[in-house]
């Protein structure tokens, strides 16, 4: 929840790692490389850069990117996804998924969090 803030600290030319778990073969309206990117510039109004990375990849550095957004990381063990999250972490990179990024950006968030008394 607290990677969604960085959304609003974006800038123009921020770069922005789309990280999957999965080799899926990628389809034409892909979520990960066309959707949520396309969403983002929509919300922020912003030129973003994205970078991809899936399956085994992921970068060691993170540190030339303004947010990570992983998927929910399904083909992942919990170690390997809790490593990705603290290299994340460690370099000071805020983190977030695919479920709460496209929740926020579609205003449903809130609605779907007040029950936790969650400040978002």
């Amino acid at each position: 929840m607290k990677g969604l803030n960085a959304v609003q600290n974006l800038h123009s030319q921020s770069k922005i790692l789309m990280a999957e778990g999965c080799t899926h073969h990628r389809q034409c309206d892909d979520i990960g490389t066309v959707k949520i990117p396309r969403w983002l510039k929509q919300t922020t109004k912003l030129d973003l850069n994205f970078a991809t990375s899936s399956g085994r990849e992921f970068p060691k550095d993170l540190s030339q990117y303004d947010l990570v957004v992983f998927c929910g990381g399904c083909m992942l063990n919990s170690r390997e996804m809790q490593s990705r999250v603290q290299t994340a972490l460690d370099a000071g990179v805020p983190i977030t998924n695919y479920g709460l990024l496209i929740a926020k950006m579609r205003g449903i968030l809130e609605r779907s969090t007040e029950i936790f008394n969650l400040t978002l």
